[in-house]
């Protein structure tokens, strides 16, 4: 049994659920830990978020403390929560101007420190060993794609079922339901003569706003309001938009957007 030891997490991302054969329904959080001498990326997986007691469900950028341990995925940032053990301190807001400037403090020099071409090409050289694979990049958006996605297939329809079930640990609950659309994200990254990335975008909000939207909206109006919300007001001209980037266990050079850092452009700074 792997040693375990106390971290204290900014989350910043908190994916769409995802089902395991294994562990059900599971969510995958990524976030700052902020407990050690300079903020560090960290991965926490899995995390069964829809059977927390209530005041353990954080929000990003909330600060939790949380029991971790190392698991079997060989990420550097990986580690697996003692989902028991999770804990909110406090929640760190936008600030009365939207800066988002304690937030920005408490990554530090995380913002931007990398680009999305040096991430792939740092995880292509590693083989298996370990290499950077969380970031937060500054991107030149250039389109948002939106795709109608399929339901789920008839083994995750079993699985969303019987992971909705009660044990004798956790109460029912409502049965998870994918999300209505895919949405990808074209831009390129700071890396010069960087040829553009397309990557999917799979925070919890894209997949909550499209379930929304689909039980208010004529399905032909859905995605010009994903993209609205995603291209025009999270990547407008008055927002220092960044990407918080992740790959997947499996395949160590395909990156996901994991989430949106979108605070307001400070323009006394960039007038200079």
């Amino acid at each position: 049994m792997e040693s375990s030891e106390l971290a204290q997490v900014m989350v910043t991302v908190k994916a769409y659920p995802q089902l395991s054969k294994k562990s059900g329904e599971v969510v995958c959080v990524a976030g700052v830990r902020l407990d050690r001498r300079e903020p560090e990326w960290i991965r926490l997986y899995p995390v069964a978020y829809r059977d927390l007691d209530e005041y353990q469900q954080f929000k990003k950028y909330d600060v939790i403390d949380v029991e971790i341990r190392r698991g079997k995925d060989t990420r550097p940032e990986s580690f697996v929560p003692a989902q028991g053990s999770i804990s909110v301190v406090r929640s760190i807001d936008t600030g009365s101007d939207q800066k988002w400037a304690e937030r920005r403090h408490l990554i530090g020099n995380l913002v931007g420190e990398t680009t999305m071409c040096r991430l792939v090409r740092q995880n292509e050289k590693s083989g298996r060993k370990a290499a950077p694979s969380l970031g937060l990049i500054k991107p030149d958006v250039l389109d948002v794609e939106v795709e109608k996605n399929h339901g789920f297939d008839a083994d995750r329809r079993l699985l969303a079922a019987l992971a909705a079930e009660a044990t004798l640990f956790t109460d029912a609950k409502q049965e998870l339901e994918p999300s209505p659309f895919i949405v990808k994200y074209h831009y390129k990254c700071q890396e010069p003569g960087c040829k553009g990335h397309a990557q999917s975008y799979i925070d919890w909000e894209v997949g909550e706003a499209g379930r929304k939207w689909s039980r208010s909206y004529p399905e032909a109006e859905i995605p010009g309001r994903i993209r609205d919300k995603f291209l025009t007001q999270l990547c407008g001209a008055d927002r220092d938009t960044h990407f918080f980037v992740g790959n997947t266990h499996q395949w160590l050079t395909t990156f996901l957007v994991l989430g949106v850092f979108w605070p307001k452009m400070d323009l006394e700074d960039s007038l200079f």
